[in-house]
């Protein structure tokens, strides 16, 4: 779904690939290889494509933006302005232009608030979870404490990723930030932490009428198959 998004984006606003491409200093071919499904780039160049369009990402990677209720606001408003006098168009955006100071006053953030931010906080990391083979995941509340500066979502319990099996989008020793599933919908293409015979894995769900597998996004490891007998729960969504 990134990659459909991502040509929808660029295009609504206008940008051809060698424009996005500079705004994000990649080049054409990356710009390229990503829309066509080539490539996913990581995680933290995501959440600056998702920034600079303003949407979440999660949506970004999961839902079909061109069919989302903001585009067809924005489309509405766009067709609405065309048919009225200009006077009333400039009172429009006069309205428009207020409302977006508005937002960006809200958005700033003080010299001091900054630094406070910038200070590392003291992060729990709950265990290890494989990209690869599997790893077991302690259910007691041991783990290690670690500085973190970076961005924290809205979580429930922090791991560590061990191994490439997830890469581009998480590399290994990457801590990830994880939201417990205890009676949630699961929809197919979220990025998961599943419990398989013991194992916990981090891992791309795919879940089809004939069952269901947990994939890499390294090209190098195959899908994992799901059996019927198998001991299997989905223990959280990873934020993205």
């Amino acid at each position: 779904m990134f990659a459909k998004n991502l040509k929808y984006l660029r295009t609504k606003r206008g940008y051809d690939q060698q424009t996005f491409a500079e705004m994000i200093h990649r080049s054409v071919s990356t710009v390229s290889e990503w829309e066509s499904g080539k490539y996913t780039p990581k995680a933290g160049i995501l959440a600056d494509i998702a920034n600079m369009f303003g949407v979440k990402l999660d949506d970004m990677m999961n839902k079909d933006l061109s069919k989302s209720a903001d585009n067809t606001v924005i489309e509405k408003t766009t067709n609405t302005m065309r048919k009225l006098h200009p006077a009333r168009q400039q009172k429009v955006c006069t309205y428009a232009e207020k409302q977006l100071d508005e937002q960006q006053n809200e958005n700033v953030i003080s010299l001091d608030d900054e630094r406070q931010e910038r200070q590392p906080m003291l992060l729990h990391i709950a265990g290890t979870v494989s990209a690869g083979t599997g790893e077991y995941l302690p259910d007691d509340d041991t783990g290690d404490d670690i500085p973190f500066s970076g961005p924290v979502p809205d979580y429930d319990f922090a791991l560590r990723v061990n191994g490439d099996s997830m890469e581009p989008m998480f590399e290994d020793g990457q801590i990830i930030f994880v939201k417990k599933c205890d009676d949630c919908d699961i929809h197919s293409g979220q990025v998961v932490i599943a419990d398989l015979n013991g194992d916990a894995y981090v891992k791309k769900i795919d879940i089809q009428p004939d069952g269901v597998r947990l994939v890499s996004l390294n090209p190098k490891y195959k899908p994992i198959l799901v059996e019927s007998f198998d001991d299997f729960a989905i223990q959280g969504i990873v934020m993205l």
